[in-house]
Formats: structure tokens, sequence, C-alpha cells
């Protein structure tokens, strides 16, 4: 999953910690993918890294971007883009060679051949935008007021992945409230308890009372549930309340095309919400592409096994195989027999081999 997600962060040309550009210094990939129904296939080399204290002296600074040392891009048997430290070849011409810390991807994402592979990489959600659940978002008043006019559907919300959680639900609630009405159904059905789902804005104030913050306000998703006087913050909410409210709003209305990650699907999410999530995931499947991970029973019960990976490493290569290539998984069994016996499989039974 972090493979994925690093190749996607250098197609996109996003920056990269110290610590990230010591680690994949020197790699080197190839991805085939599908997009609006042409195949591509990308290689890419990047440059070793030095660092303070190591030869040759270099220093990095904050973050940078990975150097691009080669690139290759075709769609289908059609190159684009070849690009060597001496040359830059663009659909067989020759153009001036290109900023090294920019992928081809993102340095000619306004190219009419580039610009479908900028969005093909845009719509990969990365872990941390699943994972990562602020208390409450901050807001200006001015700020959403312009973003009305951004935003003309449900799914341009679910397409921009640059928003953050308590973000995006107040702008599917204000814009597009048939919508977060399904949101809310969804939610209900793993939490019966919960009447009503609603993004609330508040302000602080000072000590008369007065608000406080000129024009800026703060939101976050909350429920009212039966039984309890006070609406249930999100802050307040248990962590599987937060991680399934998390996956509602950020894929319900995900573009179809979509990658999505998610690592330890069953992680916080206790017997109550755990079939209703695994639900709604497989109620996506045939729009978005879900690439997770488990050791939970029920979900490996559920998914079939002509989507499980096999992935196995020795050293740094790593080999991913259909499970279905796997003698020991042929044969008719219930699902997580199959998974006992992937498990006791002479490639997993001394771990990671060196």
């Amino acid at each position: 999953m972090r493979a994925i997600e690093q190749v996607c962060s250098i197609a996109l040309g996003k920056k990269e910690t110290e610590q990230r550009l010591r680690e994949i210094g020197g790699a080197g990939f190839a991805v085939g993918f599908e997009h609006d129904g042409l195949t591509y296939r990308w290689e890419a080399e990047l440059e070793p890294r030095v660092w303070p204290g190591s030869e040759g002296g270099g220093a990095l600074h904050g973050e940078e971007p990975p150097l691009i040392r080669t690139e290759r891009i075709h769609q289908g048997d059609r190159g684009i883009v070849e690009r060597t430290p001496e040359s830059f070849l663009l659909n067989g011409h020759a153009i001036p060679k290109l900023d090294r810390a920019q992928s081809a991807i993102s340095v000619l994402k306004e190219d009419p051949a580039m610009a479908p592979l900028y969005r093909a990489f845009s719509r990969c959600v990365p872990l941390e935008a699943l994972e990562k659940l602020p208390s409450h978002g901050l807001q200006m008043e001015a700020r959403f007021e312009k973003l009305r006019g951004d935003y003309q559907s449900a799914t341009d919300i679910g397409a921009d992945f640059r928003l953050p959680l308590h973000h995006k639900a107040e702008l599917l609630q204000e814009l597009f409230p048939e919508a977060f009405a399904e949101i809310e159904e969804a939610f209900q059905e793993a939490f019966p308890t919960v009447e009503r789902l609603k993004v609330q804005r508040y302000h602080r104030v000072d000590f008369e009372g007065r608000k406080e913050g000129g024009g800026m306000y703060n939101m976050a998703l909350s429920a009212a549930e039966s039984g309890v006087d006070d609406w249930i913050f999100f802050y307040r909410m248990s962590s599987g309340m937060q991680r399934y409210l998390s996956f509602l709003v950020h894929l319900s209305f995900a573009p179809r095309g979509t990658v999505v990650l998610i690592d330890e699907l069953e992680s916080s999410l206790g017997v109550n919400c755990l079939p209703a999530v695994t639900r709604f995931l497989l109620s996506r499947a045939p729009d978005l592409q879900l690439i997770l991970t488990s050791h939970h029973p029920y979900i490996i019960e559920q998914i079939p096994p002509s989507h499980w990976k096999i992935v196995t490493r020795k050293g740094s290569r790593v080999r991913v195989l259909d499970a279905e290539k796997i003698p020991a998984m042929a044969d008719e069994r219930s699902h997580l027999d199959r998974f006992t016996r992937l498990i006791n499989l002479p490639e997993y039974e001394h771990g990671v081999q060196g």
C-alpha cells in the first residue's frame, strides 16, 4: 500500500520529507493501469540522494520532491514520453529538458496527452485521508460562500480529496442535502439508536459571550441519539463511529475509477458496525478499486478469494500473486479455511525472508 501511495505521490509531484527521500533514493518502479478505457504503463527511476555525513556531502533542506532520472510512458503500444538524463521526447519529438524534481505526468499535466494520467493519479485516496480523524474543522464564512460555486454535484465534492472530513460533510449537507441524507441513512443502519446526523457550526466566545474569530467558525459532525439530551459531537463518538463516518463521507460519492487504500479494515470497528462497513464497501466495489488488508474472519468470509492477492517479500523484492495461482487455494473450501491454509504455506513459515 505504501508503495502504491508513493508512486501516486511521485506522479503528482508532491514533496517528501528528508527521511522519505533517503528511503526512496535510487528506487525504480513500473506500473500498469487503466483509465477511461485506455491502458498505460509508466516506468521511472529515481536519482540516489545524499545527505549530511554521506559521501558527496549533499544536504537536504525541509521537504523536496524526489529527482527523476529516467521515465517511460506508454499508452497501449504508443510511446508518449521517453526521458533520460540527456534528452526528453514527448510523442516522439524532442523538447527542452524539464525540471527533474517533477515527473513528466506532473510537469506536463496541461498537455492533452498527459492530463488524463494526472487525473488518474489524483483519484488515489491515500491512507491518511481515511485514517486522519480530526475532532472538528475550521472555516471562514467568506471562504465557504466562495466554495458554493465550485461544486455542481455531490460527485464533484466526492472527487476533491483535499477536503478534510468535516469540511466535506458540511458542503454535502448544505449544497446537496439528499446526498447527506444517504450518508445519514447508512450510518443509522450500523447505529440504529442514532436519530439524526448533522454538521454543526459553533463559534468561540469571550468572557462576555461575544463571538471571537473575525468571521471564522468551527464545524463538526454530530449525532442525536435516542435517550440522550445533548448532541454527541464527533470527538465524543466511539472510534468505530468515527471511522465509519470517515468512510461514508469520503467514499459515498467518490467518482468511478477512484483507488482506495485501507489498511486493517477491522481496526476500531466493533461487531455492530463491521458488517455494515463491509456491505457499504462491497456496494461501492463496482465503481471503485478497493485495496484493503484484513485478518478478520468475517471480512475474509465476505471477500471472494478471486479478489485475494498474495504478497511475499524476500529482502527488498516484493511479489504479488493472484490467490488462484497458488495450488493450495484451488480447492473448494470455505474462505476462512483457505486463509488458514494460506498462512501455513512455506512462504510464510518463517516470516519475511532475508
